[in-house]
């Protein structure tokens, strides 16, 4: 479906530049050969519906339509038919306030800005599709295992176009050709017509609140930030109308709002950019209505998505992660059962068997379970990879099984080191068909650490910082660096993606370098830095924290950590150093109840 914009600019034509949640993959399965056939219908029902219509026009007009047809034959009757016959969303007004239009949000602006942000959310939910569970390290670079980056213009595009296409013009004006005063328009229009595709319109308007500031003592203060909203009203069938949550960040209103009409038209799409973004119980909510609504068609890439989530969600919990990648496991190999030759979910599933190797090897350093996890992950894995070559699947697709594989022998090279170089092979294998999935030059890095060669780790991060220098990559490759404590050459990659892409967390990681590499003062300046970037941000303060609580500055590591607290008062980690911090000044009942708070929401 495609949605307009009342604008006089064009769009720039873009893949999958659309307000979908990313791509039509149900077109992507059936091909060129379904496309074909497609156009091939919609021309058969209108050879059949053509001559009433064509019959109730005069002569001379009748002329320049059967020349307009030919013209239509020129240009390709399957691309204009699909430009005839896509459903089309219509962007009206979005209006914006005197204020903000002063600061040069105009409503043709906001409007762009939604198309914008649906075209994001396309993007990462194709993105998300095909690499999987490899996606989520993007949000967390300092947990670097599954680390991955999309390298600009390829990672991002799809197979096909979506079904739902946000656009700032109107398509049936593409072609805008004329014979004795009918445009091709004209005949377009009237084809849609027949066919019963109307448009779906979409107006609306941003809002701001400006709340004063109310001090103790009564009297007015400094204002806090404007909160924006925004209201949606979706016309097609029927009327709807959206809401968004009130903001002071106006990108993350236009996030909500294009996330609302993605999920309207696409919500599978919308499920998997959810999962992307981490936000669970979202992706959670889409995918299971999307489950249960039998007419839905893409109830495998819906069932992937769910083992996904439940892979992921509870990651974090010590205790519940176990039942997590069980739950996973089922999900992915009860799709493993119904669609036998749907790669992604075997990828998926040898992803979780690792994961959940790793964690006996954690609890059991020779625990031959762990043997057994990962010797079934890569047969796993050599499943899907069996089915994308016979299959001749793109390069990325590819480079994921190839890698996944390689994860497994990984992990088995610590019961035969000879697994590391099969290991290092397939990773070689994975560069070869898709040179940008730096997953596999990270996972080549993190072989050569621990067979104790920091030289050619090094030289694989290099490379990887080489291929995509992004702040992305200098990130991941400084948190592989820290993760194998080689924090003096961790400092220069934390360093450039800081001044790529400056952010508190950017240079809270390069002061974690600095503070490892004995650095301390440096460390300070550069945990201050980040404070005065973000204020708000409590990874900053809690880093400076730890680096006081090791010089055994008590009261300025809890100042630093109650700091941490209050900006984020439910992450257990900030109450335990709180109560470090306070024992080490002798504080030992606020010490105790610091602990107990940070138990209480572990828990």
């Amino acid at each position: 479906m495609a949605a307009t914009s009342r604008r006089t600019t064009p769009a720039t034509p873009r893949p999958n530049a659309s307000a979908s949640a990313g791509s039509n993959t149900s077109g992507r399965r059936r091909g060129e050969v379904g496309k074909q056939k497609g156009a091939g219908g919609a021309l058969s029902s209108i050879q059949r519906r053509l001559p009433g219509w064509l019959s109730s026009l005069e002569g001379p007009r009748k002329l320049a339509i059967n020349g307009l047809v030919v013209i239509v034959s020129m240009l390709g009757s399957g691309v204009v038919l699909k430009d005839a016959l896509k459903q089309v969303a219509v962007i009206d007004t979005i209006s914006v306030p005197k204020d903000l239009e002063a600061d040069g949000y105009t409503p043709a602006t906001m409007g762009q800005r939604i198309i914008d942000a649906v075209t994001q959310v396309n993007r990462n939910a194709a993105m998300t599709r095909r690499i999987g569970t490899y996606t989520l390290s993007e949000v967390d670079p300092l947990e670097p295992e599954s680390a991955d980056y999309e390298s600009p213009g390829r990672a991002h595009s799809s197979d096909s176009a979506s079904a739902f296409t946000l656009t700032s013009d109107d398509p049936s004006k593409k072609y805008d050709v004329s014979v004795s005063g009918v445009s091709l328009t004209t005949v377009i229009l009237h084809l849609r017509e027949l066919f019963g595709v109307s448009d779906t319109r979409i107006s609306g308007e941003v809002t701001v609140e400006h709340p004063p500031a109310v001090g103790l003592s009564g009297k007015d203060e400094k204002s806090p930030a404007k909160k924006f909203s925004i209201r949606l009203r979706i016309s097609d069938k029927g009327h709807v109308q959206y809401e968004a949550e009130a903001t002071d960040k106006l990108e993350t209103l236009v996030e909500q709002a294009a996330l609302k009409l993605v999920e309207r038209f696409e919500p599978l799409d919308a499920a998997y950019y959810s999962y992307h973004k981490r936000d669970y119980d979202n992706a959670l909510r889409i995918v299971r209505a999307y489950l249960a609504d039998q007419t839905k068609k893409e109830r495998q890439w819906a069932s992937n998505l769910l083992g996904l989530i439940e892979h992921a969600r509870y990651g974090h919990d010590e205790a519940r992660v176990e039942t997590s990648y069980d739950n996973a496991i089922a999900v992915f190999r009860k799709l493993r059962t119904s669609d036998p030759k749907f790669a992604p979910a075997l990828y998926n599933l040898s992803f979780v068997l690792i994961d959940k190797g790793k964690k006996r090897l954690k609890e059991d350093p020779n625990s031959e379970k762990g043997h057994e996890l990962f010797t079934e992950a890569y047969e796993v894995a050599l499943e899907g990879i069996a089915i994308d070559e016979a299959a001749d699947r793109t390069g990325r697709k590819r480079a994921v099984g190839y890698a996944t594989a390689g994860r497994a022998l990984r992990f088995l090279g610590q019961w035969e080191p000879a697994k590391y170089d099969e290991a290092l092979s397939y990773f070689d294998r994975s560069t070869g068909v898709d040179p940008t999935f730096m997953y596999a030059y990270f996972s080549q890095g993190a072989i050569h650490n621990e067979r104790n060669a920091p030289d050619d780790a090094i030289a694989k991060y290099q490379l990887a910082t080489e291929i995509n220098p992004s702040a992305q990559i200098f990130t991941r490759a400084g948190a592989y660096l820290r993760k194998y404590e080689r924090h003096s050459d961790a400092v220069p990659m934390f360093q450039k993606a800081a001044d790529l892409k400056p952010s508190a967390n950017a240079y809270a990681y390069w002061g974690m370098a600095l503070r490892g590499s004995a650095r301390p003062e440096e460390a300070r300046e550069i945990f201050e830095r980040a404070i005065e970037t973000d204020p708000t941000s409590p990874n900053a303060y809690n880093q400076l924290g730890l680096m006081y609580l090791d010089q055994q500055k008590w009261d300025e590591a809890a100042d630093n950590f109650t700091r941490a607290i209050k900006a984020s008062p439910q992450w257990s980690n900030y109450y335990y150093n709180l109560g470090r911090a306070l024992r080490g000044a002798g504080k030992f009942g606020d010490a105790i109840a610091a602990f107990k708070k940070a138990t209480d929401i572990y828990r």
